[in-house]
């Protein structure tokens, strides 16, 4: 019977995503717990606690059906950065109208909801969401002006107002800046054509496991692939029918590995796949899989009826050793495949070489 799993781990997108969602859930349990204590201090009525609380909670429950079930993946956004925001925003503002003296401290969620968008959103984005979020707190001050004794003098709210308008603008470009240079960082990280890691990023990553591995993280594989015959694809069909092809064995790799494992591209045509915490065996069983996966994937239109398959070497990592050591006896491991046929999966030796 298959296991069942609370957090996505097949899709590697789909995981990151999930994490920043707990992250968002984490929040928002903790401005539940800040609503309970001005409760307990008596800034807040139980009602409003109740409606606020239960809300928060419903919007949890909702996001997490919806990443569980991958509708996110239908949206704009995947990671439903905006609505998440939104709700927030929408419990906080609720919550301000509520509390007494307290409600100038509960400012300060304001800021922490708009820092969660900064790594996701561009400047742009995050102005629109600093109107949204001003525009939400000018209808609380609406509606409490309705109980003049429910304000502070007009000279205290204007200034908690004016730093608030600041610190929430201020967030947005900043913001905004921080998302544009990680953006550009995130891409020098990765092949253009195929969007898997870099030669240099792969190797970096494979060095930090190495590291991990050395201090008994748990066993490491590598596996080299090369597609096979490529340059006559390149010949027979156009260069633009090799990238669809470098493309495809990308898409399928992907699909193959865990969110914890990595693939790079490692030379024209071949590939370096990382597998953490995996032994010589289950190296080859993954290899296995992205190979017949390759083989019976449905081929680019300009390849016609050719058949676009892989060889790969793999080597599983020697506590203490040079990673040199290991690369060369992977390197070994696809040479010996593609010498004895191609579209086959070769394992290190046991001398290592």
């Amino acid at each position: 019977m298959a296991r069942l799993s609370w957090f996505p781990r097949q899709d590697r997108d789909q995981s990151v995503r999930f994490r920043r969602y707990l992250i968002a859930a984490g929040t928002s349990l903790m401005m539940v717990f800040l609503l309970a204590v001005a409760v307990l201090e008596g800034s807040l009525a139980a009602r409003p606690f109740a409606v606020a609380s239960g809300t928060a909670v419903a919007a949890i429950a909702a996001f997490y059906a919806l990443f569980r079930s991958g509708l996110n993946q239908k949206a704009k956004d995947p990671s439903l950065t905006v609505p998440m925001m939104v709700a927030a925003i929408c419990v906080v503002s609720y919550s301000l109208y509520h509390l007494g003296a307290e409600r100038g401290a509960f400012l300060l969620m304001y800021p922490v909801i708009m820092f969660f968008g900064v790594f996701r959103l561009d400047t742009r984005a995050l102005l629109a969401v600093c109107a949204f979020v001003l525009g939400a707190y000018a209808s609380v001050l609406a509606l409490l002006a309705q109980r003049p004794s429910a304000l502070d003098p007009p000279r205290i709210e204007l200034i908690r107002a004016a730093v608030l308008a600041a610190a929430l603008i201020w967030f947005a470009l900043m913001g905004g800046y921080v998302h544009d240079l990680r953006n550009r960082l995130r891409q020098s990280g990765y092949d253009e054509l195929t969007r898997a890691y870099s030669r240099r990023r792969v190797l970096d990553t494979l060095g930090h496991e190495k590291i991990r591995c050395d201090r008994g993280a748990g066993a490491l594989s590598i596996c080299l692939v090369d597609i096979d015959l490529f340059k006559s694809i390149n010949d027979r069909f156009g260069h633009g029918a090799g990238d669809l092809a470098l493309q495809s064995f990308v898409r399928i790799a992907q699909a193959e590995l865990r969110a914890i494992d990595f693939i790079g591209r490692y030379g024209g045509d071949e590939f370096l796949m990382v597998l953490v915490e995996t032994p010589l065996t289950g190296a080859r069983g993954c290899a296995e899989r992205v190979r017949r996966q390759m083989e019976l994937a449905e081929r680019p239109e300009p390849l016609g009826q050719h058949r676009v398959t892989v060889s790969i070497g793999v080597a599983q990592y020697r506590p203490g050793e040079l990673l040199d050591e290991t690369l060369r006896r992977a390197d070994e491991a696809l040479y010996r495949a593609k010498t004895t046929g191609r579209n086959r999966v070769e394992v290190e030796s046991a001398r290592g070489g």
